[in-house]
């Protein structure tokens, strides 16, 4: 036990770093289920590119094209000879956090970072959450995705000795196995080498995407 909370202790201080002289995070919105926040980006480095105009239509492409993949299922099936990609985002989500998300980007500062949070409760998986961050840096958007339906028990697995509600720290991962993300067309995707540096605990959850080339892409898969 004393191991996991010095981890835990120092995975905090990586996610809260600055946080004694950082401004306190401005709510975009809240409701029960749902909260949009733009918060201070101790990583920021030497600025993204905020404010930043994206449309409310252009954030639910990107969301509709956010997809999980279990890291117990990255071997490709025999059948398909494809792993099984599941949307990261349902239809009402990507409703709601589009108008959300395009507003709090066109109101943040170089400095800052916008953070999402959903619960979501189903007869299947029971209470779950979702949550993550984005921003925008140059032509490419980059979005965190920390938990996808993920239940606040998950992370009991790996030695926590009690579940984990990342309300406060949408970027903190209750599960750091349970999957990765990637995104829909892959053409849209920047390249490992081609992307700015933003450290983060797994970055098997970070998706950049070129904002260009899906508009190229979304005109081409246009009927």
């Amino acid at each position: 036990m004393q191991i996991w909370i010095k981890c835990a202790a120092i995975l905090m201080a990586s996610f809260l770093s600055g946080c004694a002289t950082a401004p306190p995070p401005r709510t975009v919105y809240q409701d029960s289920v749902t909260i949009v926040r733009i918060e201070f980006d101790s990583k920021a480095g030497p600025g993204h590119s905020h404010p930043s105009t994206i449309s409310p239509d252009a954030i639910r492409h990107v969301l509709n094209g956010v997809r999980i993949q279990s890291r117990a299922s990255l071997i490709p099936s025999i059948l398909t000879g494809e792993a099984s990609l599941i949307a990261a985002f349902s239809k009402e989500e990507q409703e709601t956090l589009g108008l959300y998300l395009n507003q709090a980007l066109a109101e943040a500062r170089p400095n800052e970072l916008i953070t999402f949070y959903r619960r979501v409760s189903t007869s299947t998986v029971g209470l779950a959450i979702t949550s993550g961050g984005l921003f925008v840096h140059g032509r490419h958007l980059y979005i965190v995705l920390a938990n996808d339906r993920t239940l606040p028990s998950e992370g009991m697995s790996q030695s926590i000795v009690s579940e984990i509600d990342p309300v406060d720290s949408p970027l903190l991962p209750i599960s750091r196995t349970a999957f990765r993300a990637t995104f829909v067309p892959a053409t849209s995707i920047v390249p490992d080498d081609e992307r700015w540096g933003w450290p983060y605990i797994d970055q098997g959850r970070v998706v950049v995407i070129d904002l260009v080339q899906l508009a190229r892409d979304l005109r081409q898969s246009a009927p």
